[in-house]
């Protein structure tokens, strides 16, 4: 283990750079990984382009990440070094009331509310650097044989999966995913995984491409034909049971209204930077009985069956990793994410 660490920080709107401080020494309760891969998400980027101004800076940003086992502290039960592992990044407690009853990591009591500068001045989590140290009660096996920036998509698929459960999916309902960028490629395939029958609507001919070859056959261009009309064909005349707004745009979550029978379940999945606007009237939600449900985050259990789903390459995120770019051109893979129409960018950290 080196006695410093390269990491990469946002400092300002578009611009990222490499620095380096001591690797804190492991209290006996810890694990210390060496960090593999990190993909940007979207809120990463959405920073960076300087959309996100409540998140501040210096950033020491990655969250969508995986890495190696250096070495456990001496209370450590279970964790043997050379294992992949990932991080519940949302640190729940696992002790206060709401953690016992399973909730989502956001309701933990003992949750400090807002970003929190560390010892060196920096904010994040650091899983965009070369070595991490969290609690063992937050570290999570993955199978050794999977990708590491394939394990990275621990998090978002644990998200999606706590989504369905909000969502109340069943088998053999019908459920159009609107917008199949990288999450909405995820909430379709676990939808799938549910029993759902899934349609897709994307207006992106790269998208409905990698859409296909994910086995999707549903899939409506919304650029050239009527989405409700499609839908009903689709569904042979049968009610459409869910939607989910996969995409943060005031195109999407109108056209999703507009088209929601009575009785629908809406899913706000995507949140927009700038904010989109919605044409919402409470008439409709009213008498159609709608119900518009919003998604944040996930559980432990969550995060725990994401790591199973991967491991086994129950979900398929190969056909959305985008690029891959080493630590020190950090600048350029959040160019390369940020541009529209991509997937996930990775950026190797250990050469």
């Amino acid at each position: 283990m080196k006695d410093r660490m390269k990491f990469a920080v946002m400092t300002a709107p578009e611009k990222a750079e490499i620095h380096e401080h001591e690797v804190l020494s492991l209290r006996p309760n810890e694990i210390l990984i060496k960090n593999m891969a990190c993909n940007l998400c979207t809120t990463d980027y959405q920073q960076w382009m300087g959309l996100r101004r409540h998140q501040p800076e210096p950033m020491a940003f990655g969250h969508e990440n995986s890495g190696l086992i250096e070495e456990v502290g001496e209370d450590v039960k279970g964790f043997n070094k050379g294992e992949q592992v990932v991080v519940n990044n949302y640190l729940p407690c696992m002790e206060c009331a709401n953690c016992r009853k399973g909730m989502n990591s956001i309701f933990c009591l003992n949750k400090s509310n807002g970003w929190v500068k560390d010892e060196y001045g920096y904010f994040g989590r650091y899983g965009c650097g070369e070595y991490q140290i969290f609690q063992s009660k937050h570290v999570i096996k993955i199978n050794n044989n999977i990708p590491f920036n394939h394990a990275g998509f621990s998090e978002p698929l644990a998200t999606v999966l706590h989504g369905m459960k909000r969502l109340r999916v069943k088998t053999g309902e019908k459920i159009l995913v609107v917008g199949v960028g990288t999450m909405g490629l995820i909430n379709a395939q676990t939808a799938r995984y549910y029993g759902a029958d899934v349609i897709i609507s994307e207006i992106s001919e790269k998208k409905i491409s990698t859409a296909k070859k994910l086995g999707f056959d549903k899939i409506i261009n919304a650029k050239e034909k009527s989405l409700e009309s499609k839908v009903k064909d689709f569904t042979n005349g049968k009610r459409l049971d869910s939607i989910i707004i996969a995409v943060g745009s005031t195109n999407a979550y109108n056209q999703a209204i507009e088209i929601a029978p009575k009785g629908c379940r809406l899913l706000i999945f995507a949140a927009g930077y700038p904010e989109p606007e919605w044409q919402l009237k409470p008439n409709p939600v009213h008498y159609d009985l709608l119900e518009i449900i919003g998604t944040l985050g996930c559980s432990t259990a969550d995060f725990v069956l994401s790591a199973e789903l991967l491991s086994n390459r129950t979900i398929d995120v190969s056909p959305i990793i985008e690029d891959e770019y080493k630590l020190e051109d950090v600048q350029d893979a959040f160019t390369k994410a940020a541009t529209p129409d991509n997937y996930r960018v990775t950026v190797r950290i250990q050469k």
